[in-house]
């Protein structure tokens, strides 16, 4: 292949990023440090999906916490994170404190986790594993009563080659897990998602050649929330409610509900969507020059309801940490503000890590 191939291959294969901000220049400085040295840290908080599954990958202050832990009801007990321990191991964290409760190897040595997904009983996850050179495989991990790791289980769903993820969720059941991915650069860049019931391995797979979708999660276990972002038609992109049961092989068979063009009151540029677990609400972020915003929409009209934080800077991170079921009461940061956010009352916290930024989303390397 020809130098301006390659260049237009890796054009395409990054177009999900363009989208994003970058991490902020220490934060980069300080991956490439733990590259190198293989340091074994790794702490965090944060949440994606409409039962708090978030993930990330670069904490600062790593080891800082505050004098005080807050005190949070609902929040998970556990969370895994992935990270350079022992080679791309996974760890078990106490959220509250950022106690590393166990550790989870890799099942193929020279290998990482690259993502990870939770249900909603707090000790169910998913991990995707990327060994060298070979496709990405799916295993399941349950965690104690008291939160220490089990044995890896590799799961019935289809390796993924050649392909970069961008969002997985888990139901709250554990039932079905839902990727979104896209393919390349080898060949035709294209945008997937799939969704496999556990118990059975059973598959089914939307693609588009025409956009490529982002930050996956679920309301129950038939809605799907996601972002897109169309590469022929940018009034198809935005966030969209895609029914897994009804017809329709691509991912443009959803429902756009907010799209990517949407302005309100300063703000615009919808992205980052996190479904509630009884598909009532959308929560999404918005941008306000190089600010961003956490907002909320209606599941069901795609109407903006609320700006939840004010507008902050981004790095090193802005969004939804955690949810209940409803939405009534979540956690959010935005820059270095942390606040929990129930009935609409605002109350600053303190969590024990900030969580960064991330330039594959913002959700890879964390679940609750």
């Amino acid at each position: 292949m020809h130098d301006d191939q390659l260049r237009e291959q890796f054009t395409t294969w990054a177009q999900p990023l363009q989208a994003a901000r970058p991490p902020a220049l220490p934060v980069l400085r300080r991956r490439a440090r733990r590259r190198i040295a293989g340091r074994a840290t790794v702490c965090g908080l944060a949440v994606l999906g409409a039962v708090a599954v978030i993930a990330v990958s670069v904490f600062p202050r790593a080891g800082q916490a505050p004098a005080q832990a807050p005190t949070l009801g609902g929040v998970p007990r556990y969370a895994v994170a992935l990270g350079r321990i022992a080679g791309g191991a996974g760890a078990v964290l106490d959220p509250a404190t950022g106690k590393i409760l166990g550790t989870v190897p890799t099942p193929t040595p020279l290998s990482d986790f690259q993502w990870v997904a939770a249900a909603a009983d707090d000790r169910t996850f998913v991990l995707a594993e990327q060994p060298r050179a070979a496709a990405l495989r799916f295993y399941l991990l349950h965690l104690a009563a008291n939160g220490k790791p089990g044995e890896l289980t590799r799961l019935n769903v289809p390796p993924l080659r050649d392909a970069q993820i961008y969002g997985m969720a888990l139901t709250a059941d554990a039932s079905e897990l839902a990727v979104a991915w896209l393919h390349g650069p080898a060949g035709p860049v294209s945008g997937h998602i799939s969704v496999t019931t556990l118990a059975t391995g059973a598959t089914r797979t939307w693609t588009s050649a025409h956009g490529n979708p982002t930050a996956v999660s679920w309301a129950g276990d038939r809605t799907l929330a996601f972002g897109w972002q169309d590469t022929t038609d940018q009034a198809r992109s935005g966030v969209r409610l895609l029914d897994t049961a009804a017809p329709g092989a691509s991912p443009l068979a959803s429902r756009l509900i907010i799209p990517a063009g949407f302005r309100a009151g300063g703000l615009s540029a919808p992205g980052n969507p996190l479904i509630t677990q009884d598909g009532s609400t959308v929560f999404a972020t918005m941008a306000s020059g190089t600010k961003t915003a956490v907002v909320r929409f209606s599941a069901r009209t795609g109407k903006l309801e609320a700006v939840l934080t004010r507008p902050a800077r981004s790095v090193p991170f802005c969004g939804v940490l955690w949810t209940d079921p409803h939405g009534r009461h979540l956690l959010t940061q935005c820059g270095i503000t942390q606040a929990s956010i129930d009935g609409g009352h605002r109350i600053p916290i303190h969590l024990h890590q900030l969580i960064p930024a991330s330039p594959i989303g913002y959700a890879n390397t964390f679940a609750w």
